[in-house]
């Protein structure tokens, strides 16, 4: 079982192989959850109903939009 030590490591092992590929996740506050590429804010989400599949599911949305080709993890 993994052990995790803090939000860095928990956002890391949320978005997976999609951090390797310029995506990060921001908490600007106690509610919301911003999913960028690079710079560009891709997402805001309300924290208590982001799940992990709905977070993958929009980073590989947003790869298809920039590039014409699916990638789903």
């Amino acid at each position: 079982m993994p052990n995790y030590t803090g939000k860095k490591n928990i956002n890391s092992a949320a978005l997976g192989d999609f951090e390797g590929m310029g995506f990060s996740l921001h908490e600007p506050d106690d509610h919301f959850v911003e999913l960028y590429f690079k710079d560009k804010l891709v997402a805001t989400y309300i924290q208590v109903t982001l799940s992990i599949i709905l977070l993958r599911d929009a980073c590989s949305m947003y790869l298809k939009s920039i590039t014409g080709e699916w990638t789903n993890d």
